[in-house]
C-alpha cells in the first residue's frame, strides 16, 4: 500500500454546556471543552481524532498546540506510519509533553491518524489490531457530589435498564456510608458497584475507607490518593480492602510499566485523549496482559471500544454521557450490557457538521 501523505491539520474547538453541572472532589464543572482534530492526507481519507476536558478553557490552548507545535512535525509527512509521527511530535516536545494538556493534543492527532490507517486499508481499527472480540462490557458512570439521592438511584437503575451490571458514582462527600448503602440497597447485591474517590485522599484516609466499600461489597476504589504519587498508591493497593483502580491521570507506557510492576493497581484505566493516544493505549494493553492485569478505559468509549476489543486484557469500557445526541454521526449505544465496534473503517467516529454550528468556541 503506497503511502499518503498529510496535507494538512485542523484543530476546532467544541464548548458543550452540560445539562447540569457536575461535581466531584476536583471541583464543579458547567461544560465540557472538545478540541476536534482532523488530519487531511492527499488524495486519500481524513482522521477524526478529538480529546476533552471537563471544565476550564484548556482546550484553547490544546488547540493552539496542536495548530503550532505539532502539526509542523507530521505535515508532508506519511500518514500510514502512526508510530514514526508519533514520535516525530514527541521527541523534539518531550520536555513538554510528561503529561498534562500538550499530551492531551498528542492524543487527539494520534487518534485521528490511527482512524487513517483503518480507512486506507478498508477495514475496522478493531480487526487491524487483533480483533480479539467485537462487543465490550460497559459500565454506567455518574453519580456526581451534587445528585441527590433520588438522581443517583435514577443513574443507576438507567444504567441497569441498558443491561449494564455495573455503576461507579463518586465518592468524597460526608454522607458516602448512607450514599452506598442505599445504592447497594436498592440495585441488590447482584448489581456491582463501583466507586472513585477523585484523588481524595491520604494513604491513611483511604484505607479507612476501603473498609466500608468492602463492607457494603464495592469492587474497586478508583484514584484513592495524588495521580502523581505512585509510593502512596502502592501503599493503599497494599493495604486496601477493596481492590484498586488507576489510570486516567498516567501517561504514556512509562506510567502504566510502573503501576504493574509496583503492583499498584488491579484494574488499569487509561484514557485513549490523555494517555498518549490509540499508539499508547495499544502499548498500555499489551503491558496489561502480560502483567494479567485488566483493562477498563476512561470515558471516550467511542474511540476506545475498538481498541479495547481488540485485546484479550481489554476488560470494559467507562461509559458516560458527555456529547448531546447529534454530536457525533454515529451513535455507540450500550445494548444488552455491551457496546458493539461499527463495522466500518477505522474507529468510526465523525462529528456532525451541526455539532460545529452549535458548540463552536473558536
Amino acid at each position: 500500500m503506497p503511502g499518503l501523505k498529510i496535507r494538512a491539520v485542523e484543530a476546532r474547538r467544541l464548548k458543550i454546556t452540560l445539562a447540569k453541572p457536575f461535581s466531584s472532589s476536583l471541583g464543579v464543572y458547567k461544560h465540557v471543552d472538545c478540541v476536534a482534530v482532523f488530519v487531511h492526507t492527499e488524495g486519500g481519507p481524513s482522521g477524526t481524532g478529538y480529546t476533552t476536558v471537563l471544565g476550564g478553557e484548556g482546550g484553547a490552548a490544546m488547540a493552539s498546540y496542536v495548530r503550532e507545535e505539532l502539526t509542523p512535525c507530521i505535515l508532508g509527512q506519511d500518514a500510514l506510519a502512526p508510530e514514526a509521527l508519533w514520535n516525530k511530535m514527541w521527541a523534539p516536545n518531550k520536555a513538554r509533553l510528561r503529561g498534562g494538556i500538550g499530551l492531551y493534543a498528542l492524543s487527539a492527532v494520534d487518534i485521528a491518524l490511527w482512524d487513517i490507517v483503518g480507512k486506507a486499508a478498508g477495514l475496522p481499527l478493531n480487526r487491524l489490531l487483533g480483533g480479539h472480540r467485537q462487543e465490550v462490557p460497559a459500565y454506567g458512570s455518574g453519580g456526581w457530589h451534587a445528585l441527590t439521592d433520588a438522581e443517583l438511584l435514577d443513574e443507576a437503575q438507567a444504567a441497569a435498564g441498558k443491561g449494564m451490571s455495573g455503576y461507579k458514582f463518586k465518592i468524597g462527600t460526608p454522607r458516602d456510608r448512607e450514599r452506598t448503602a442505599m445504592l447497594r440497597k436498592e440495585m441488590g447485591d447482584a448489581f456491582t458497584l463501583y466507586a472513585d474517590a477523585n484523588q481524595k485522599y491520604n494513604v491513611r484516609e483511604a484505607v479507612e475507607v476501603s473498609r466500608m466499600l468492602a463492607d457494603l461489597g464495592v469492587a474497586w476504589l478508583e484514584e484513592p490518593v495524588i495521580a502523581d504519587s505512585l509510593d502512596d498508591l502502592a501503599e493503599v493497593a497494599r493495604l486496601s480492602h477493596v481492590p484498586v483502580g488507576a489510570g486516567e491521570n498516567v501517561y504514556m507506557r512509562w506510567g502504566f510499566r510502573e503501576i504493574c510492576a509496583r503492583r499498584a493497581a488491579a484494574y488499569l484505566q487509561p484514557d485513549v485523549g490523555r494517555c498518549g493516544g490509540i499508539t499508547e493505549l495499544i502499548k498500555v494493553l499489551h503491558l496489561a496482559d502480560a502483567y494479567n492485569l485488566p483493562v477498563a478505559t476512561h470515558l471516550a468509549h467511542d474511540v476506545s471500544v475498538g481498541v479495547v476489543g481488540a485485546s484479550p486484557a481489554g476488560s470494559m469500557v467507562e461509559y458516560m454521557e458527555l456529547f448531546p445526541a447529534g454530536t457525533l454521526t454515529r451513535e455507540f449505544r450500550v445494548e444488552r450490557g455491551r457496546v458493539r465496534v461499527p463495522e466500518v473503517p477505522g474507529h468510526g467516529v465523525e462529528f456532525a457538521p451541526e455539532a460545529f454550528k452549535r458548540y463552536a468556541a473558536d
